[in-house]
């Protein structure tokens, strides 16, 4: 399934789950809970309307990425892979791209 016919609500899921499993280390609420002045519980109930939060961002175009991602615009993104995607059919280009082991 290409990653555009994915509908806003499962992408929100998926996100969803990826914060769960970001928070599932040992300590990390109450990590959090410190950094934002806040107390452990108050982490812990924010979870439950996350979910809810994120499906609306989703619907609403927005996305949640991580912090160690780079996010360029759309246009750029495909002109690039375009690019790629020829340099590749090219045989005498992608024979560039390997070296062989000596």
């Amino acid at each position: 399934m290409s990653e555009l016919s994915i509908s806003p609500l499962e992408r929100s899921r998926k996100a969803y789950s990826n914060v769960l499993q970001a928070m599932q280390d040992p300590g990390t609420q109450r990590n959090l809970a410190q950094i934002m002045g806040t107390s452990e519980s108050t982490i812990s109930r924010a979870k439950n309307t996350l979910e809810d939060a994120l499906a609306l961002m989703y619907h609403l175009g927005f996305k949640v990425v991580s912090a160690d991602r780079i996010c360029v615009d759309r246009k750029r993104y495909e002109a690039l892979e375009t690019i790629a995607r020829a340099a590749m059919a090219d045989e005498e280009n992608s024979k560039k791209l390997f070296w062989e082991q000596e």
